[in-house]
């Protein structure tokens, strides 16, 4: 992919990774599209409208579609399967059969939920075992882009995935603003994953099209870390009181669908192809500090970091509770209420 050679239609362009994406992108001859939080600009695209879906691809006439738009909420597609399907499944398809029609490339973003964290690691090829509504409805979207597009697909499992977000939409941010408001909040320490920063996954999404990448490639941060862990070394680097981390089971927090307890995807096939590196944990919140003091200083967003027991009802304009679950419900690639981007 040359800089300005060809057309790219960004679906999810509001959601966290969406805007990575956008940011990374914006060289190419680029067309947003959102459905939640749109931004003056963006084309509408709900996954979940099929026809209405069709009609922007034939319009834009992209040669590469960035497909980031996802319900990712897990409780909520448990409530709503019918929704999740149309959006998670049947949407991607659906441009998966014009992109094969139009002969244009198709990035889908997956996740690391489509296994069930019985094993030590897992590579691309092996057989997925989604435990939940949300993760069978992106393993069987996979399955769909590879029986219609097998010669062109390109298909990049992630997860944990957090970054800069003007909708304070990721588990990083949340904790931040619980904590910051002197709320105690509870956490699972047994849940793992690889927290993976959005411009890194954008870095490597522009990579893999760059040099031709087709099939299915596992795109994460390099360290594997619990939730309650992360939630410690977020308070280190904010100067927050880790005395408001409180760690529990997942049996204890309130949920619905099941979760992959543990989940290590290993990247080598990624670092084979070149990829750049993705940042270690401290790095990545570092990095999303600096970007968060930037934001504030040019008054794109309200302060993150308050004193503790110091309320700030800006963040969302209603009284809040004093005690929040954070329970890592998904990779929130897109919005807060898990619904497409």
């Amino acid at each position: 992919m040359m800089p300005g050679s060809e057309r790219v239609l960004l679906i999810g362009a509001s959601g966290q990774l969406g805007c990575a994406l956008e940011r990374k992108f914006s060289t190419e001859k680029l067309v947003t599209a959102s459905n939640q939080h749109a931004r003056p600009g963006d084309l509408t695209v709900d996954l979940g409208d099929f026809a209405a879906t069709e009609s922007v691809l034939r319009s834009v006439r992209p040669d590469v579609i960035l497909v980031a738009g996802a319900m990712c909420h897990l409780d909520r597609c448990v409530r709503e399967p019918e929704l999740c399907n149309r959006i998670n499944t049947l949407g991607p398809a659906r441009v998966a059969q014009y992109a094969s029609e139009a002969n244009a490339r198709i990035v889908f973003f997956s996740t690391d939920h489509v296994f069930d964290g019985t094993k030590d690691s897992y590579v691309e090829s092996d057989s997925v075992n989604p435990l939940n509504v949300y993760s069978r409805s992106k393993a069987r979207a996979e399955e769909l882009l590879q029986k219609i597009l097998p010669q062109s697909h390109l298909i990049i499992r992630t997860g944990w995935v957090y970054g800069p977000d003007t909708q304070r939409r990721n588990f990083i941010l949340r904790l931040i603003d619980q904590l910051s408001d002197g709320k105690t909040v509870t956490v699972p320490f047994d849940q793992l994953g690889s927290p993976t920063y959005t411009e890194d996954l954008a870095e490597t999404t522009h990579h893999l099209l760059s040099h031709g990448a087709v099939g299915t490639f596992h795109a994460t941060g390099p360290e594997l870390c619990d939730r309650a862990s992360l939630a410690n070394k977020v308070c280190d680097e904010f100067n927050l009181d880790r005395n408001l981390v409180i760690a529990r089971a997942t049996n204890e927090m309130p949920q619905i669908a099941a979760r992959s307890l543990r989940v290590l995807l290993d990247c080598r096939k990624l670092r084979e192809f070149g990829a750049p590196k993705f940042r270690h944990i401290s790095d990545g919140i570092r990095a999303l500090r600096a970007s968060s003091e930037l934001a504030i200083n040019e008054h794109q967003l309200p302060s993150t970091v308050v004193p503790p027991h110091e309320s700030d009802e800006r963040t969302t304009g209603n009284q809040k509770e004093p005690h929040e679950m954070l329970e890592g419900q998904s990779d929130r690639t897109n919005n807060s209420r898990g619904v497409s981007e």
